[in-house]
Formats: structure tokens, sequence, C-alpha cells
């Protein structure tokens, strides 16, 4: 839902930007309520600064990296980030024959990784405190309604209810050194919280080999680690459909990350189905076409952007309200675009454009 955006605005105009209270990220502009439009992406020399920016694909997305310093430094710490984001989507990667995830699946082998356990941990908390909308159990869902093939379909609803007899995070059972599940129906994917995962260890990677200035992009969620020399980065906020762009972001240190009914759907009967889904009801998630969350963990924003996109906007918000450090722009399906608090009402200053 995001896209890297290191230009000013193309057009003279005024900008809402957050309170320095929040270092985090500093500023927001909504194009909702402004005439005014992003250039394209720019990426270049600044200063003495050089700016190194490899892709690679992996994840099912291309994965972008633009780090700022010398040479010698970002091109090797670079490499061993996209190495670490390799390593983290083939372990949690459901498909891998050679994956724990994969054999707890199909075999029922309990999972003993330290890495995956620590991963499930952070993702049972996330369902507990959203009442189940977050679940990675919906595995046999999303299998039945095609999503894992190039033929989504909708499902007959006697089908979809003998799936939810499969469904439940409380049907785990997580011990301090094992996963283990009740049903042996029961199967997991982390597929709503591993990208976030990985994108947090490349960066942990690029601060241990000495870059403190980079934009680690995977499919458009991202994490901005420092400044871009004395600048912010700066993150656009693009909108659930094609041609939509909501605004921008001016960024250090923090995640921004975003989800929605545009990533994966088909449409049937006039209908638009996404990959989203309801744990609850069986059914894609009702009430928002997108969502962006800005956290300073990218583990937690991804996991919390699923969480709250299935509450809605309703209940979604209210929650949202009560996370501490976690910022949300909500889009509902009838195209109003919903703030968090501290992104509203009198948090909000506007200045002039002096870029």
């Amino acid at each position: 839902m995001q896209r890297v955006e290191d230009s000013a605005f193309a057009e003279t105009g005024r900008r809402r930007t957050l309170p320095r209270k929040k270092p985090a990220v500093i500023g927001l502009v909504l194009l909702g309520l402004l005439a005014v439009g992003l250039t394209g992406i720019k990426l270049y020399n600044l200063h003495r600064y050089h700016l190194e920016t490899e892709s690679r694909m992996m994840m099912d997305t291309v994965v972008s990296i633009h780090a700022l310093g010398p040479e010698k430094i970002t091109v090797p710490a670079m490499d061993r980030a996209f190495g670490r984001m390799a390593e983290v989507d083939a372990r949690f990667n459901i498909h891998n024959p050679d994956s724990p995830i994969y054999a707890f699946n199909r075999f029922g082998t309990p999972i003993t990784d330290p890495e995956i356990l620590e991963v499930v941990r952070f993702a049972l908390d996330i369902s507990r405190r959203s009442g189940g909308a977050f679940d990675i159990t919906v595995s046999p869902l999303i299998d039945l309604w095609g999503f894992y093939e190039d033929t989504p379909r909708v499902p007959a609803a006697s089908d979809i209810a003998e799936r939810l007899d499969r469904i439940g995070y409380e049907h785990l059972i997580l011990r301090k050194d094992r996963l283990e599940k009740i049903h042996p129906d029961i199967r997991i994917d982390l597929g709503a919280v591993a990208k976030g995962y990985a994108i947090a260890q490349a960066v942990s990677v690029l601060k241990a080999h000495g870059v403190s200035s980079a934009l680690v992009d995977a499919g458009g969620d991202v994490y901005a680690l420092g400044k871009k020399g004395s600048r912010y980065w700066h993150v656009g906020i693009k909108g659930p459909r094609e041609t939509q762009v909501l605004g921008y972001l001016e960024a250090e240190d923090t995640a921004v990350v975003g989800s929605g009914d545009y990533e994966r759907f088909f449409t049937e009967n006039g209908v638009r189905y996404h990959h989203i889904f309801d744990p609850r009801t069986g059914y894609p998630a009702d009430g928002l076409s997108g969502i962006t969350l800005i956290a300073p963990d990218p583990m937690a924003a991804d996991a919390w952007a699923t969480a709250l996109f299935v509450l809605g906007p309703q209940e979604g918000m209210k929650l949202a309200d009560t996370l501490a450090d976690i910022q949300v722009v909500m889009v509902t399906t009838s195209g109003d675009t919903l703030l968090s608090a501290g992104l509203r009402g009198d948090t909000l200053q506007t200045i002039p454009t002096t870029e």
C-alpha cells in the first residue's frame, strides 16, 4: 500500500505534520484534503553521502534496500541483510518441504525451531488481544477459497462451516520449547506476520554492520532506519485503488505497513472477494478496503494491520486508539479515510510547505 517517495510536492500546497512529540513519524499529508500531488521515485546522492540500492525477488514480492553511507560498508551489509531475509523466507514458507511449518501442517510434527516459536508466541498474543480477529490457523480457509492456487472461487457455505471447525488459535499448544496442536487438521500460516519479521531482521543486520541510514521496502511494506542524510525518508501512502494516493510520511526509525482488498482478490457475480479472512465467519473481512499501520516494530505493524482490518472501521479503530506507539490510516469500502487518535483532531498542525 506504500511506495517510497524522495521528492517534494509537485505543486505548492500546505501539509499537515505531527508534533515533534512523536519523533519516529514526523509528518503526514492527506491528499484528500489538499490540492497537491506526489512526483515519481527519485533516489540520488546527497552531498557526501552515497545511496546504494539493490532489489531482489523473495517472499513472493520485490524487496529493495536503499542504504546511505560508504560503499565499502553499505554493499556487504545489504548483501547480508538480503541473506537473512532469504533465511526467514525459507523457514516460514508453508510450501517449502524443508520448513518445520510444512512438517507441522502435513504430518503433525511438533515445531521446536526457536525462531519460529518466538514469532508464534508473538502472533498468539495478538490473537488474544484482538479477540481472535488475527489467527494463524486460517490456512484451511485460504486453501478452501483457492488463494494458494491460481483459481480462487467462492466455496459452498457448508464447506466453509466445515473448515471453521479446523480453525482457532486455541487449538494450538505452545510450550516453552515446542508447538503442538490438539486437532490433527489444524494448519498454520505465518504469512501475516513473517514479512514484518523479515524486515525487522534485515534492519537488525544492517545496523550490526555499520549502516545507520537505510530504507527496507518489501513489496510496499517499509522500514525507515535513521534519516536520509539530513532529511527524513519520504514514504508515500497509496490508497486501495490503483490511482489513489492518500499522501506521504516523513519517517525516521519507523515501519509503514499496509494491507487491503487489492493485494489478492477475485470478482464473482460483481462482488470482490479478497484474501484477508475473518476467522470467525470464514468469509473475507468486510468494511475496509485498505489499512496502513505506522509503528516502531515492523512485525507488530504487520500483524496489527491484519487484525484491525478484520475488525473493521468501528471496532478496529476503537482498538487502534488503545495501542501504544501505533498509528493507523483506514480507508473504508465506501471510500472514507479514517485516522487513529494520534493522527487526527487537535494533535495535527498545518504549516506551510517549504521543500
